[in-house]
């Protein structure tokens, strides 16, 4: 799971993999720091975010799914146009709305523990998730949107 949203989150499996192995080693490091007011899994979510950010800020851009060779994707993320449409497009959003959105998604967390994940409350994240879904739909030209 930690993989999943670090890959939706850098759009590089390289890069995806290095933040998953550096998440583990730094909650190895700090686990006697974990004081349980959040899931084991929220506490691990948060951590790999904080790689993420991290790996981000040291490239001072993001990745555009469009960079990565289509050989370097998972099986299932080639081929389908739709897909590489929507997936493009998730790494359009804000970072805050993709954060929520990979973690809401790809990750199957409530609100409540993207909320602590993020540091931000649960109707914040909320709010987000609907914005970044209400976005993806205007830009995908739903007429519901």
């Amino acid at each position: 799971m930690l993989y999943a949203v670090a890959l939706r989150m850098l759009r590089d499996p390289d890069a995806a993999d290095e933040a998953a192995q550096r998440t583990f080693v730094r909650a190895y490091e700090r686990l006697r720091s974990f004081r349980g007011e959040a899931t084991f899994a929220t506490w691990l979510q948060r951590i790999a975010m904080n790689e993420c950010h991290d790996i981000l800020r040291a490239r001072r851009r993001f990745v555009r799914l469009e960079d990565v060779p289509e050989e370097r994707l998972p099986a299932a993320e080639r081929g389908d146009p739709l897909g590489n449409r929507l997936r493009a497009l998730v790494g359009d959003l804000p970072p805050r709305q993709r954060s929520v959105l990979a973690l809401r998604v790809f990750g199957d967390l409530p609100f409540a523990e993207i909320a602590r994940a993020e540091g931000i409350s649960e109707n914040a994240a909320k709010v987000s998730f609907h914005h970044a879904v209400r976005r993806l739909q205007r830009w995908l030209g739903r007429s519901d949107a």
